[in-house]
């Protein structure tokens, strides 16, 4: 079975500004929440399109199966929580990906 419970503060960096949030895995998906509306999400982890970390830019990208794209970076500027966040995600990923099934189904 395939678990996970992983959740991480974050900025949502805007073209112009930013907004905080949380970012929240399970088995069955990934969501952002927070206070503005329009960039809350929540999808399925085999349909992120791309989940990629660049560490020395403390950033993460997660860009949705419709096109839209998202820019995390950590509160304090911790490019481990997005690092660790990153993995724990990504482990869980590979797992879905070969057939396994998420805990509690």
């Amino acid at each position: 079975e395939v678990r996970l419970e992983s959740a991480i503060d974050v900025v949502h960096r805007h073209g112009v500004g930013s907004c905080r949030g949380r970012l929240v895995a399970t088995p069955k998906g990934i969501r952002y929440e927070t206070t503005n509306r329009d960039d809350a999400f929540s999808t399925a982890l085999l349909d992120i399109e791309t989940f990629q970390v660049d560490y020395l830019a403390k950033n993460l990208r997660v860009k949705l199966p419709r096109g839209r794209q998202f820019n995390f970076t950590d509160p304090d500027g911790n490019a481990d929580r997005l690092f660790v966040f990153h993995r724990d995600v990504e482990r869980a990923r590979e797992r879905l990906k070969n057939g396994d099934a998420p805990a509690g189904n």
